[in-house]
């Protein structure tokens, strides 16, 4: 059996790296996403590259490349100041790049150079994607529909404890000329590099938990450069302010510049001073609110004594001409009944003393002495007037009574009618 022909695996490494040249001598320009991206202490920077199907999706492809000190410099002072940001993970970039194979490190991509438009579109179509999103999903004024406290005293801050930017917001709110009291809480976040957008969500999430403590919350970078606010063009930051049940101020911003975040809060402010001098001014609106309410109460209250005042001194007239006037007609009405008794008792009298006068007359006639002097007689017997004929019985003896006399008489025989 004849032996197959060997090579080393460096010699191997050597003919695919000869291969490699010849069939790519020259150099090419290349879209990829920076994936990772560390810059040693001798100023050279490596990269790990990638390509993926759509953002955030799975990755197709995967490559190593390095940019030497010597472009290194030059090449992120031109990007930075065409972007606006330096070169960092998580932008896509078009670079010139010669293919290069190592024996001990395979195959790697050296960059000479970066074209800052094309990144700088890139990053403005994904910001433009963003918004077109979040529009789409009917979302994006959702934290600007929410009602502000008409005093927001405890505030949440999401910020960097070691930012200027931070205690010039605290001291601005301690210090404010009216003495009013706030109650800062914050919550410690990193607020730019590539953990920005984990760190501000978490933070998020955080408060979210204790929300009914606070009436508004504050996210303030806090002196961080331009550079840096791209970070905050996040889906994902954008979405969760969307959805926060309070309102979100921001003020991680400049003059010029406005990122998503600052598109989705309920209120964008350039600095964390103008934050504070907001909160201080809807302090000052709701005291302005308050004494005009007060003023108003008194001027209302004024007007309802006055008002009142008159209303019971016409009623009092009214009254009193009222009284004066059922008065005079009681009195009036008085003499009328006194009067009509007088004249009623009168004639009461008058008919009495005639029905006496008769009833007198009647007795005198009824008188048994009148009677008899008429010729009617009174039998007794034993003093005892005998006003029936049964009263009398054969052999009694009666006494008959006359006017100028008396006879005593016994009975016989007594008859009956029937």
């Amino acid at each position: 059996m004849i032996a197959p022909e060997k090579v080393t695996l460096t010699e191997l490494q050597q003919v695919i790296r000869d291969k490699l040249y010849e069939a790519l001598p020259g150099f090419f320009w290349v879209v990829a996403e920076i994936a990772e991206m560390k810059v040693n202490s001798s100023g050279h920077c490596y990269l790990e590259l990638t390509e993926s199907e759509k953002p955030g999706g799975r990755i197709t492809s995967r490559a190593r490349a390095t940019i030497w000190a010597a472009k290194f410099r030059s090449i992120n002072t031109l990007f930075t100041a065409s972007t606006g940001i330096p070169l960092r993970q998580g932008i896509t970039i078009l670079f010139r790049a010669k293919v290069e194979y190592h024996e001990l490190y395979g195959l790697s991509l050296n960059i000479s150079d970066i074209d800052p438009s094309y990144t700088a579109g890139d990053m403005a179509l994904r910001r433009e994607a963003i918004i077109g999103r979040l529009t789409a999903e009917g979302i994006i004024t959702m934290n600007r529909e929410l009602d502000l406290a008409q005093y927001p005293r405890n505030i949440a801050v999401i910020s960097s404890s070691g930012a200027a930017g931070c205690h010039d917001f605290i001291n601005h709110l301690a210090n404010n000329p009216y003495g009013y009291v706030f109650v800062p809480k914050l919550y410690e976040t990193v607020m730019q590099g590539e953990y920005t957008e984990r760190s501000v969500i978490q933070a998020l999430d955080q408060i979210s938990g204790e929300v009914s403590q606070f009436d508004a919350v504050v996210i303030i970078r806090g002196g961080g450069s331009t550079t840096d606010l791209s970070w905050f063009d996040s889906y994902d930051i954008a979405f969760h302010i969307t959805q926060f049940p309070i309102p979100v101020l921001a003020g991680i911003g400049h003059e010029k510049d406005l990122s998503v975040t600052d598109m989705v809060a309920w209120r964008s402010l350039k600095t964390p001073t103008a934050v504070a001098d907001f909160l201080v001014g809807q302090a000052l609106d709701c005291e302005n609110h308050i004494v005009e309410m007060a003023e108003a109460l008194s001027s209302s209250a004024g007007d309802i004594i006055t008002s009142t005042e008159e209303q019971l001194a016409s009623l009092l007239n009214r009254t009193t001409a009222t009284a004066r006037l059922q008065i005079r007609m009681k009195n009036e009405q008085l003499l009328h009944y006194s009067e009509n008794l007088r004249r009623s008792g009168n004639n009461s009298i008058r008919i009495a003393h005639g029905t006496a006068d008769r009833l007198e007359q009647s007795l005198k006639h009824l008188d048994p002495a009148g009677v008899m002097r008429r010729g009617f007689t009174i039998t007794t017997i034993k003093g005892v007037i005998i006003r029936s004929a049964t009263d009398l019985h054969p052999g009694d003896t009666v006494l008959t009574h006359f006017e100028n006399g008396e006879s005593s008489s016994t009975v016989n025989e007594t008859k009956i009618k029937s």
